[in-house]
């Protein structure tokens, strides 16, 4: 039973890191697998160099139970973030390299509340079930996804409102606005436009400061074309945007992220921007 303990406690202590380094670092999935790699080859590097002095049984269970967490954890991580879709059935589309998918404000939520419990959970039954290295390092691992819990919750609560915004036209003359729901985990292209005779780019997203740092964000999509498409609900045309006159900066292929602060004359103020893909 320990040895089960240490097993799931590793393992979920591994995810929460690497997906605290893939959030930190602007959603770069290489940051998350790369500290993944390093630690599976640390864990296996001792049985690949004494291995053969040990009995096969004991060689397989230590290769499970010390390699094995960071295995597993590199499934959940791959799951999760879409990078390597081995866990979910249903996958999601890509194009040209860049996922269409939106992970909505509630499930970074269900992230930050699961990445807190976990985090109490594994400190908690440290002191009781395990002794020496074992506890300290998964201690750590408990302070460290404690940490990236409040941090993801912190940023959570800012963002009162999310949206899928789409262009349409060669010069994004048309724009179109579909309001999140509120417990939506996931959006999907299919959630807002279902015709197939067009190619929906996803293009940006843009994060709106109000004076309270609370967050409206807006995922944008661009169908670049001179047709006259018919857009039905529960996608609705508005006339304008805060940040119409910066549109240009939004390319097909890129995924670009810019932020602003909206000014109390209306206007707004680029804070930063940042080129994710």
């Amino acid at each position: 039973m320990d040895l089960f303990f240490s097993f799931v406690l590793q393992a979920a202590g591994y995810f929460i890191t690497s997906y605290f380094l893939y959030s930190i670092f602007g959603r770069r999935l290489k940051v998350g697998y790369i500290f993944l790699i390093i630690v599976f080859l640390s864990n296996l590097y001792p049985y690949l160099m004494g291995g053969s002095q040990l009995e096969t049984r004991l060689l397989i269970l230590g290769i499970v139970y010390d390699v094995g967490p960071a295995f597993f954890a590199f499934l959940i991580f791959s799951s999760v973030t879409g990078g390597i879709p081995v866990i979910k059935i249903k996958r999601q589309r890509k194009i040209k390299g860049i996922s269409t998918r939106i992970q909505t404000k509630n499930f970074s939520l269900t992230n930050a509340v699961l990445a807190l419990s976990l985090s109490v959970i594994a400190g908690s039954t440290s002191f009781v079930v395990f002794e020496g290295i074992t506890r300290f390092v998964i201690l750590l691992f408990s302070v460290i996804g404690l940490l990236f819990g409040l941090f993801l919750l912190m940023d959570v609560m800012k963002i009162k409102q999310e949206r899928v915004i789409v262009f349409v036209g060669r010069a994004k003359e048309k724009f179109y606005v579909y309001d999140i729901p509120p417990k939506a985990r996931y959006v999907e292209i299919t959630d807002f436009f279902t015709n197939e005779n067009y190619i929906l780019d996803r293009i940006g997203e843009v994060t709106l400061n109000d004076e309270t740092k609370k967050q409206d964000k807006d995922y944008l999509y661009w169908i670049a074309t001179s047709d006259k498409v018919k857009m039905e609900p529960p996608l609705f045309e508005i006339n304008h945007l805060l940040y119409q006159d910066d549109l240009d900066q939004f390319e097909k292929y890129h995924l670009k992220h810019v932020w602003y602060d909206v000014l109390k004359t209306g206007k707004l103020e680029k804070v930063k921007e940042k080129l994710i893909k």
